[in-house]
């Protein structure tokens, strides 16, 4: 692995976990071959061991509480071996000693299904009926200079537009803004109490939501 590869080595083996995680396939080796050292994932149980054969064997474990750290020890492993994570501990002789409790959660699975997730969502949203794009860019844009979302729950949120703003200092973009939301079918709300009259409030829309992802 060259110094030049560690966004290749993160995307495949990503990309390799995804695909092959599940219950009942939890455990995923990294083999160094010219080094003989090995790096044995246990997604199910949060663990990670190294193993360094040869004349002086050795193995060593640690647990990891997030998958991005698990990710950056075998982006590590991968690229200097066993010694390069000698700082990255504590590791310990007995693998027994790591052992979670009932309530751990396979953060490996719990990615790959929260993506499966994503696009099947995205999918869903892109069989829904088109909006204008003309339109929908002009509401985005509008978002992004003036605007945020208000969170009230999971399944209630508002994109605020012209935050802050009078009717005076909005101005005419207010009322093109006003036309495109119409253009689009947006829903208007009325603002919260004590809100600047120029601001627009607008129920969200899962067609706006995916496109704003690349406004934010």
């Amino acid at each position: 692995m060259g110094d030049r590869d560690h966004l290749k080595f993160s995307k495949a083996f990503d990309t390799f976990l995804r695909k092959h995680v599940s219950e009942e396939n939890s455990t995923f080796r990294l083999e160094r071959v010219l080094t003989d050292e090995v790096m044995v994932i246990e997604t199910s149980l949060g663990i990670i061991g190294r193993v360094r054969n040869g004349d002086s064997p050795e193995a060593t474990y640690r647990r990891y509480e997030r998958r991005t750290d698990g990710a950056e020890l075998q982006l590590r492993f991968a690229f200097r071996g066993y010694e390069a994570l000698d700082a990255h501990g504590p590791w310990v002789s007995d693998r027994e000693t790591l052992l979670p409790d009932d309530s751990f959660e396979n953060l490996e699975l719990a990615w790959a299904r929260e993506l499966d997730r994503r696009e099947q969502r995205r999918r869903e949203i892109a069989a829904m009926p088109k909006l204008d794009k003309k339109a929908l860019n002009q509401f985005c844009r509008a978002w992004a200079d003036t605007g945020y979302n208000e969170y009230v729950s999971d399944s209630e949120v508002y994109y605020v537009l012209f935050d802050g703003r009078t009717l005076d200092e909005a101005g005419a973009a207010r009322d093109e803004l006003l036309t495109a939301i119409e253009t689009l079918g947006l829903a208007l709300v009325e603002p919260q109490a004590g809100a600047p009259a120029g601001e627009v409030w607008v129920r969200s829309d899962p067609r706006v939501d995916l496109e704003l992802e690349k406004w934010a």
